[in-house]
């Protein structure tokens, strides 16, 4: 016998006051009035009589009233080994791997039919319950005992193209034995494949008490050859200069020569052969993708002549379009700065944009939103009517990068950023020590290619004065002087970037440096908008739909069957989607922007080499401890922890009762004497 809250047992101190009510307080004399005590004689009295308790059975019972209380709240129970009842029922769990790889031949299928016939092999007083993990674990039953919905639902299963995880398979049978408090039985039945294993072998570990049964459906490490990625641009401005780059990988293969092709809206553009090494990968180039104006559903084919051609295609798509125009406003005494950033621009090996150059008199009747981006090259004061209408455009999600020069306000705000100029700091060139950069953030987009800022100069830098912890803006530069070199900030829907310097070659020699070129030309792809969306995605995934502002306002998406994948009430409140398949996605959003989507199965599912047989024997082990009884299992006999606390509570009514009718027997006797 034990206690779950033996701490509670401290209460039967309480038992001393029934002693102090049944004997200290017994003895009581009413005093009776006499003319004298001159005729009593003087004598010891002797105090036993007045310690003998009376009413023994009613000090009996309330001595037991609190015995009982105090066990009630330590919750007793009786630790015993029980016989298992004869014919005790078995919860099993029937787990089916229904990813991706489970397409080949005839596993699927095969697979579903052992976990039928293990259904169909229940025996009366056991439960099942059915779990799904190619991709997250779903369960798809309770743990019930119907047979016929057990088979229903394992009829109802399809294969998906997800990839599965036995990570995910131990956790999720982690929380069925949770859940049940009790041993289960698992019945798992998958392909073996070891990509689905986890970096860390203690993520397969089971719950005490779980029975792990495997049910391999993979003959043989099959050879495969897939294309594994795709590295393709997501807009295209001159199809003469697109660059696509494809990976053929080879699992379990020999080297082989295959043919890779570029295809575009079902149409071959060009057929490559390429030689890939054994277990090993090759590239393919294709130097040209002649795509229409407006988005292009492309793929790249492999030629496998393997067992799983599901995996021989990699869908991703563009979108051709012309150079957007780009505003560069800069001061009536500098050309310089527009040369640089239009020969940066135009030298890029995708030139996006187009330069529009003109001074701060000739801004005043532009339209604005026809622009990807602005820049202010130190224009000088700007005019009322354009700097309200650049304001609008931030505020509307446009960009502006702004350059600070000899041309600039000190003490006064910048345009559109709502950050102030205190000074301008000149250096001397013959003076020490020259500002050069400290450091880069590398997530912000402008330094992602880590470029080397060795050997950029500045001589003239401004000092800003940023709000104090305010979370729209982001430092993601600075000098050498702890001064922030390029700071973000966001306005509205849009973005102000802010140059602590100039872009003339004159105040630094940053224009003329190797970093110049990658540096101008990722910034103004974030500014421009180049790149924010992703052509490919992966099985599962998600895309977001919508902004803050773009909140009710209605998203359709159009699935690879042509249908409407969100109802009216989804389009107007989801805030993100999930891929459930292959194929290609119509995303039209509420800015009007419309994106084609490709996407395609994670590309670990076309490993087919399987997990050692020693390895699933360890799996197996992690859950033989099962709760302490699973040597006892093995005799036939079953650990149990009986809990007596209603026991001990019935009692407790009852010493109750007993208690309040010899009290009141007492009580009356007394009154009676009296």
């Amino acid at each position: 016998m034990g206690f779950l809250a033996p701490w509670f047992l401290g209460g039967l101190a309480a038992i001393g006051l029934p002693i102090f009510v049944h004997l200290l307080q017994q003895y009581k004399q009413t005093p009776t009035p006499f003319s004298s005590l001159m005729f009593f004689e003087r004598r010891t009295q002797s105090s036993i009589k007045h310690r003998r308790l009376k009413y023994l059975l009613l000090f009996a019972i309330r001595c037991l009233l609190i015995l009982l209380l105090a066990l009630a709240f330590a919750r007793p129970y009786i630790h015993s080994n029980a016989m298992a009842r004869a014919g005790a029922g078995t919860n099993f769990v029937f787990a089916l791997d229904n990813s991706f790889s489970m397409r080949q031949g005839d596993r699927f299928t095969r697979a579903k039919q052992a976990a039928i016939s293990a259904v169909n092999a229940m025996r009366d007083g056991d439960h099942g319950q059915v779990i799904t993990f190619g991709g997250p674990a779903r369960l798809v039953t309770d743990m019930i005992a119907d047979k016929q919905a057990l088979r229903a639902a394992l009829t109802g299963i399809e294969v998906g193209e997800d990839a599965s995880s036995y990570a995910e398979l131990a956790r999720a049978l982690r929380s069925a034995s949770e859940s049940f408090r009790a041993d289960i039985t698992a019945e798992v039945y998958s392909d073996a494949q070891k990509s689905s294993m986890p970096a860390s072998f203690a993520d397969l570990r089971l719950a005490d008490g779980t029975k792990f049964n495997f049910h391999s459906f993979a003959d043989q490490t099959l050879p495969n050859w897939t294309v594994e990625n795709v590295d393709a641009p997501r807009r295209v401005f001159d199809t003469k200069k697109v660059r696509t780059l494809a990976t053929i990988a080879s699992f379990g293969a020999p080297d082989a020569q295959r043919k890779v092709s570029l295809v575009a809206n079902g149409k071959t553009l060009e057929t490559k052969e390429v030689k890939v090494p054994g277990n090993g990968r090759a590239t393919v180039e294709f130097l040209t993708l002649d795509a229409p104006y407006g988005l292009t559903k492309c793929e790249v084919r492999v030629d496998g002549g393997d067992q799983f051609p599901g995996d021989d295609h990699w869908f991703f798509s563009v979108e051709r379009a012309d150079p957007r125009p780009a505003l560069v406003v800069r001061g009536d005494n500098d050309n310089a700065s527009a040369l640089y950033i239009r020969t940066a621009l135009e030298a890029a090996t995708e030139p996006a944009f187009t330069v529009e150059a003109v001074t701060a008199a000739q801004t005043t009747n532009l339209n604005l939103p026809k622009y990807a981006f602005v820049i202010l090259a130190d224009p000088g004061p700007l005019p009322q009517k354009f700097s309200e209408a650049l304001d609008k455009f931030v505020q509307g999600g446009g960009s502006v990068l702004i350059s600070i020069g000899r041309n600039a306000t000190q003490g006064r705000n910048l345009p559109a950023a709502g950050v102030q100029l205190t000074t301008l700091n000149t250096i001397a060139r013959e003076n020490a020590p020259i500002i050069t950069v400290a450091s880069v953030d590398n997530s912000y987009v402008a330094f992602g290619q880590g470029q080397n800022w060795v050997g950029v100069e500045f001589f003239q830098v401004g000092t800003l004065n940023l709000p104090a912890e305010s979370a729209d803006i982001r430092i993601a530069a600075r000098f050498s002087n702890g001064l922030p070199m390029l700071v973000d900030r966001k306005v509205g829907e849009g973005h102000a970037i802010v140059f602590a310097s100039t872009f003339d070659n004159i105040a630094n020699n940053l224009p003329l440096q190797p970093v110049w070129l990658p540096f101008l030309e990722q910034l103004t792809h974030q500014m421009g908008g180049i790149g924010t969306s992703r052509g490919a995605y992966r099985v599962g995934s998600f895309v977001e739909l919508r902004s803050v502002k773009e909140k009710n306002v209605p998203v359709e998406i159009i699935g690879p069957e042509g249908k409407r994948l969100l109802s009216l009430s989804e389009s107007t409140k989801a805030e993100t989607f999930q891929f459930p398949a292959t194929g290609f996605y119509d995303i039209r959003r509420a800015n009007g922007r419309e994106e084609l989507a490709a996407v395609n199965p994670d590309r670990r599912e076309s490993d087919f080499a399987v997990v050692p047989a020693e390895t699933l024997d360890l799996w197996k082990n992690t859950g033989v401890a099962a709760r302490g009884s699973q040597t006892a299992a093995t005799t036939g006999t079953q650990e149990q922890n009986a809990e007596l606390w209603w026991w001990v509570l019935a009692l407790l009514a009852l010493a109750a009762v007993a208690e309040s009718v010899l009290g009141n027997r007492h009580i009356a006797a007394g009154k009676e004497v009296a």
